[in-house]
């Protein structure tokens, strides 16, 4: 019984971990195009409107991002899901950092062109 309490709440907080993470990335992203259509945009009404549009709709994956980390675990409490006491910020912070090594990790090991060559299995 403890064993799956304990499956349940590391996979809720995975997916709180990597909507972060997701949310996170999709903030930088808006934010960069922002700047890229702010350069670009040779003094044109619309592409700077749409620039300003870019960054609104960062800010408000911003505040999604604040929403996950602490409305959602403050929920998770008052419903009363077992185990809510793990769904602290921190925890989803910590959960998140190890997402991203891992992805880190698998960039790391695909772009490494040497990786390829000293890791082929040439037996059949």
């Amino acid at each position: 019984m403890y064993a799956e309490n304990s499956l349940m709440s590391n996979v809720i907080l995975s997916v709180l971990a990597i909507l972060v993470l997701l949310v996170f990335m999709w903030v930088l992203y808006a934010i960069v195009y922002s700047i890229i259509m702010f350069v670009f945009s040779g003094g044109n009404e619309e592409k700077i409107k749409k620039a300003w549009n870019s960054i609104r709709y960062a800010l408000l994956w911003f505040i999604l991002t604040l929403i996950i980390l602490f409305a959602v675990p403050w929920f998770l409490k008052v419903i009363h899901v077992p185990g809510y006491n793990q769904y602290t910020s921190s925890n989803i912070f910590k959960e998140a950092k190890v997402w991203l090594n891992k992805m880190i990790w698998v960039f790391s090991k695909t772009t490494d062109s040497n990786y390829y060559e000293n890791n082929w299995d040439y037996s059949l």
